[in-house]
């Protein structure tokens, strides 16, 4: 049962500890050590992922590798991965890293914090006890820190033209999860709903498929990058006054 009292103690603990964190990270100055943040949160997040084989072997002598180890089966495995990605690449000054950096910061951020408050996998199995359970919860809030910690630790900008690389990156998850689905069809096993495009992981809100959510992040994204720009921002760097600014340039010109 989602929302009981350990559900909801994991919450607030959690996302209390993420805040402190982040507080805590705003007195490192140095870049080579923000990076080394970046890639801690990264690195601990994939090791928490994938910890299921080696404690499933060492408690009961075998192990099964889930289709979620070897395939970026859902969203947040596809995020968790970009967010090494984004880390260890080197030159985080190209607009290739930006791109990936704005669709992970904000994806692995959306990911996160559903996966917080509706984390099926505890539906199904509703205790901490089990290490399965357990290491979802810590992987999505290691993922959580690593995501906000590009937004605060000056990784990404906040701004309404990250809607696009965002949009971009939604495109490219479309292809990997047909592409995910595809194959395993082509092999006849189960279908594994990648990305959830084959259907809703909530059977009563059959809209809230792939589609449906991708669409929902759009708009939530659109809609907080233009508060966060109209209360945080100087009026000459909002999105509306840089489009009527490009406006005027193409007239003059």
């Amino acid at each position: 049962m989602l929302f009981d009292l350990t559900h909801c103690l994991y919450i607030v603990i959690s996302l209390a500890v993420t805040a402190g964190l982040l507080w805590a990270f705003r007195y490192i100055k140095e870049q080579r050590h923000k990076d080394m943040v970046l890639k801690l949160s990264g690195v601990a997040t994939v090791l928490l992922h994938v910890s299921s084989m080696w404690v499933d072997f060492l408690t009961t002598g075998t192990s099964v590798t889930p289709d979620n180890v070897l395939f970026p089966i859902y969203f947040c495995n596809m995020q968790m991965w970009l967010l090494v990605i984004c880390a260890f690449i080197s030159n985080k000054e190209s607009a290739g890293w930006r791109w990936l950096a704005i669709f992970t910061a904000y994806g692995g951020t959306l990911g996160a914090l559903i996966s917080l408050f509706y984390p099926d996998y505890y539906l199904h199995t509703p205790t901490l006890a089990n290490w399965g359970v357990l290491k979802s919860m810590l992987s999505h809030s290691t993922m959580l820190i690593g995501c906000l910690y590009m937004f605060t630790g000056g990784y990404v900008k906040i701004r309404v033209s990250n809607v696009l690389p965002y949009c971009g990156g939604l495109a490219c998850t479309l292809v990997l999860g047909l592409s995910l689905n595809a194959l395993f069809a082509a092999f006849g096993l189960n279908p594994p709903n990648a990305m959830f495009l084959q259907h809703s992981p909530i059977p009563e809100v059959p809209f809230f498929n792939g589609y449906g959510i991708g669409l929902l992040m759009i708009i939530v994204l659109f809609a907080f990058t233009v508060i966060w720009e109209f209360c945080a921002c100087p009026k000459g760097e909002r999105w509306y006054n840089k489009l009527a600014s490009s406006f005027k340039s193409k007239k003059i010109s």
